[in-house]
């Protein structure tokens, strides 16, 4: 890296939010592979997913693999489970909205679910390529039920690995949660999308994978159905977008062929967040485009994958100006996790 670097702030084609680069506080690239404290996990006993059938038997709703009349006690991979201390609660009901003249409030309807791997140690990128799809495949299928429920307007689709990115159990687990409304983040980001295409006849997603493939600075890696690389933007150091090359507004409309390709992708990437940045904790999200609004989104939105390691912790500019301050270059992040 050069000894001499400047800030800037560089804006976010979609979202329009603007970031600060302030590469010089960065650590030197050596301490970046540092390898951190061992990872501790919990003995399997102290461990409720260890027998679901025993500790959380009521709460499972799908199991895997999928069997005709389904008894999958003995050979389960993978489980589809209710959260047992959820943030929102299933209403049969239409959840009550109430607005003053000046509050407003909705009532915390909706479902909570997780999604659990049956190896206790075994994370997302430690799978096998078959059980990595199958996680993707069991996001898809719950999505799918979950258009059922009229108070969702919006799923949210993450994982959070270490207690660093939010995770209060070790075993390997993954989350969803209906909600009755549309985050503010998710709006801002769609009325950008929305607005890049209204003004240049095309999606901006779509224009962001041709941009990166022109200059090759920031990519990490590519396969047939997905593009993976530092954004220009990067809110976070050392933040992945995968984004798939097919456009869709919709996570759930993807075909198995292309979600196992997405699947590939997602295990690479995380593979080289672990070896090149130490096995750091991370969270990654799936974005797709509002339950009740795909229509209005399909030419404008694309679903995509972000990935963030934990790497800083945001403080009082960050939490005053609503911006972010990223240390790391994109292009400099590119050619660590390339690696």
């Amino acid at each position: 890296m050069n000894k001499k670097q400047y800030s800037e702030f560089r804006k976010d084609i979609i979202s329009g939010d603007w970031i600060l680069f302030v590469p010089g506080r960065a650590k030197k690239p050596g301490d970046l592979r540092k390898k951190r404290e061992k990872r501790k996990t919990i003995p399997f006993h102290e461990c409720r997913f260890e027998d679901p059938f025993t500790n959380v038997d009521e709460h499972i709703l799908i199991g895997y693999p999928r069997k005709k009349g389904g008894e999958i006690k003995s050979d389960w991979d993978l489980l589809v489970l209710k959260n047992k201390y959820p943030a929102v609660h299933h209403l049969e009901r239409k959840a009550i909205r109430h607005t003053s003249r000046f509050f407003e409030v909705v009532e915390g309807a909706g479902h909570h679910d997780l999604i659990i791997t049956r190896d206790h140690k075994k994370d997302f990128p430690d799978l096998s390529r078959e059980q990595a799809f199958r996680v993707l495949t069991a996001f898809r299928d719950r999505y799918l039920m979950l258009f059922q429920d009229k108070n969702i307007e919006y799923v949210s689709m993450f994982h959070n690995w270490g207690r660093g990115a939010g995770a209060s159990i070790f075993h390997p687990h993954y989350q969803m949660m209906g909600i009755p409304i549309i985050p503010p983040h998710i709006t801002h980001v769609m009325l950008g999308a929305d607005r890049y295409a209204h003004t240049h006849s095309r999606c901006a997603f779509c224009t962001m994978i041709a941009e990166e493939k022109k200059q090759r600075t920031r990519i990490i890696a590519e396969n047939d159905a997905a593009i993976a690389f530092a954004p220009y933007a990067s809110w976070n150091e050392f933040q992945v977008k995968i984004l798939p090359k097919k456009h869709s507004a919709g996570f759930e409309n993807t075909l198995d062929a292309e979600l196992q390709l997405i699947a590939d992708m997602l295990q690479l990437v995380l593979k080289k967040v672990k070896k090149n940045l130490g096995d750091p904790d991370y969270n990654f999200f799936i974005h797709t485009a509002p339950m009740h609004e795909k229509k209005k989104y399909k030419k404008s939105f694309h679903w995509y994958i972000e990935v963030i390691p934990v790497y800083n912790t945001a403080a009082g500019f960050e939490f005053d100006t609503g911006m972010q301050i990223n240390v790391i270059n994109p292009d400099f992040a590119a050619r660590i996790l390339r690696k």
